[in-house]
């Protein structure tokens, strides 16, 4: 063995083993690093090094290590081909050499370690390189030795042999005169047939010529020849017809183009449905939960989709996941629906990262659950495409009918965009035990806040909100009274008959143009019904001080308002108005006996 490493230990002590008492540090402990440092490099392989999974492991094998250094300084390993030992005691062991750490030093060499304190320091992640460098190395590449060599770490020493001459007894100056390849191939049974393996070095080939001619001029079968000629390698033999090359080449392609990831996903999801392997499904639902964040900073909506579709239906069959994995599966369809997780989906979508119309992320939306609502709300009111709007919108459809509750909750909202999106949502699902919210609400800063409340009110039958909206008519913003007055036409709520009566009778409502008093008008007659007929029927046919009469927008505006009433007193009222000379209430007479309303005045 020639020592690979002129290195020495932090305190001055050589690379020499120095064996202590195996009491003073348990074996468990040393098993454990070797253990971690294993985790450690499979994460090193399939992580980026920011990313939060490798991180977890480096720091972990960090505390292992640290945990030696409690009681010793030093920690020195022998290696054999499938394990390590210390002491006398084996602390790693793996018989298959494509996964074993202790084959990655065996092949190169290496049959001593000696890891001193001070390697979790910097040196720690130049060490994990280097193995998954030897691990990985191809042709001509450095071995471990090499990388080792060039690393020149301070906290590592090792001990190296010639592979090459490893186990092999080289001959003594004697025995190589006697060295007689054949002698060898004899031993393995690969003489040719006809060849004696004793034959000297000098004048039997003229005797095995004599006697290969007198076997020819007898008559007997030829020997076989000594010598490996061209025709022993006919090229016909082993050649494709082009059927068999076509297979090959259909089967290669297929395999190029097979969906790995979709086969890694399947096999692991396969096994989660094994319930007697209770610790690999653990491992393999932290595996997805790492997985699922992944693929959607990439945009892979297919696994993604798939992974959150199978393990909903996973969870939900009985004695599948135990008590512990169960909440795992839980934790995963949580973390999706977080704040952090949807904000990153709606940008996705804005972005066109995630194309609006894919079914895979209508899959995925499908199932958010009651936290993803603020975040979804605020997507959809902000977003630009229309697009977007729509398949927000009816991802929150979908979830708010599952959390009723939840989006009355949201009524609380310090963001005004949710907010809007709460209350429309309110609305569409007529979630009448929200309507003292709401009441609240009309009293909001923020003006679209207060419109939102006033256009989903005749969407919801409440007597609470009906009167809330009586205050509405008397808001400075005269849109938003004009909206209030609508609702309660629309909801009939006949209390707000006076409220509504005061209202066309004031001098700026009358004085206003024709499209912003009509709807007041209207209202009164939906709400006050027959009870509204006098009134109106004084201004449309009625005559003042000298005959004069009212001014033809009033007349109009009275004309529909008499249409929405729809009773035979009323249709009595415009029949006397039939014959008007004035074009403007003429029109709105006809309109109103033909049934329709004042919507494009």
């Amino acid at each position: 063995m020639t020592e690979s490493s002129n290195q020495t230990s932090p305190s001055g002590e050589t690379s020499a083993l120095d064996w202590e008492d195996p009491s003073v540090l348990p074996v468990e402990e040393v098993r454990d690093v070797f253990v971690t440092l294993t985790k450690a490099l499979r994460a090193y392989q399939l992580y980026d090094p920011g990313n939060p999974v490798y991180k977890r492991f480096v720091a972990n094998l960090r505390e292992a290590f640290a945990g030696i250094w409690e009681s010793r300084g030093r920690l020195e390993i022998l290696v054999d081909e499938s394990r390590l030992t210390w002491m006398g005691d084996v602390v790693y062991s793996n018989a298959n050499r494509s996964e074993s750490l202790a084959f990655v030093f065996y092949r190169d060499g290496i049959r001593e370690l000696t890891f001193s304190k001070g390697l979790e320091g910097g040196e720690l992640e130049r060490l994990l390189d280097a193995l998954h460098r030897a691990k990985n190395v191809r042709g001509e590449g450095d071995d471990l030795v090499t990388i080792l060599w060039d690393l020149d770490l301070k906290h590592l020493s090792y001990g190296a042999v010639d592979v090459l001459g490893d186990g092999i007894d080289l001959p003594g100056p004697s025995e190589a005169q006697a060295f007689d390849p054949r002698a060898i191939l004899a031993g393995l049974d690969l003489v040719p047939p006809g060849v004696e393996e004793d034959s000297g070095p000098e004048g039997d080939d003229d005797e095995d010529d004599d006697g290969e001619e007198e076997a020819g001029q007898a008559g007997g079968s030829r020997p076989a020849s000594k010598t490996v000629a061209k025709e022993d390698f006919n090229p016909t033999l082993y050649a494709l017809d082009p059927a068999e090359r076509e297979y090959l080449a259909r089967e290669l392609r297929k395999e190029m183009e097979r969906d790995l990831r979709a086969g890694v996903l399947n096999g692991l999801l396969d096994r989660l449905e094994e319930p007697a392997r209770e610790v690999r499904q653990e491992e393999i639902l932290g595996v997805l939960r790492t997985l699922l964040p992944n693929f959607l900073s990439q945009g892979a909506l297919t696994p993604a989709a798939m992974v959150v579709q199978e393990l909903d239906a996973i969870r939900r069959r009985d004695g599948i996941l135990n008590e512990r994995a169960q909440e795992l599966a839980d934790g995963i369809l949580d973390d999706l629906s977080s704040a952090e997780s949807v904000t990153e989906i709606v940008r996705s979508i804005e972005d066109g990262t995630f194309p609006p119309d894919a079914t895979e992320l209508r899959a995925l939306l499908r199932f958010l659950r009651a936290e993803a609502l603020s975040p979804l709300l605020q997507g959809a009111e902000n977003a630009s495409s229309k697009d977007a709007q729509r398949l927000l919108r009816q991802a929150i459809h979908g979830i708010a009918e599952a959390n009723r509750s939840a989006v009355v909750g949201l009524l609380d909202s310090p963001d005004s965009s949710v907010l809007i999106g709460a209350i429309r949502m309110i609305g569409q699902l007529e979630l009448v035990d929200a309507a003292a919210s709401l009441v609240r609400l009309l009293d909001h800063p923020h003006p679209e806040v207060r419109r939102t409340v006033v256009e989903v009110a005749e969407l919801i039958p409440s007597s609470i909100l009906a009167g809330g909206l009586q205050r509405v008519l008397q808001d400075p913003d005269w849109s938003l009274s004009l909206s209030a007055a609508r609702a309660l036409g629309a909801t009939k709520y006949a209390p707000a008959a006076a409220a509504l009566r005061d209202m066309v009778e004031r001098k700026d409502v009358r004085s206003a143009e024709i499209g912003d008093k009509l709807p007041y008008f209207e209202a009164y007659a939906q709400v006050a019904g027959d009870a509204s007929i006098p009134y109106l029927d004084r201004i449309l046919n009625g005559k003042g001080f000298l005959g004069r009469r009212e001014s033809s927008d009033l007349r109009a505006c009275a004309a529909l308002g008499l249409g929405k009433v729809g009773s035979p007193a009323a249709t009595g009222a415009l029949e006397r108005a039939r014959g008007e000379d004035d074009p403007v209430v003429r029109s709105a007479v006809n309109r109103a006996l033909r049934g329709e309303d004042g919507k494009n005045e």
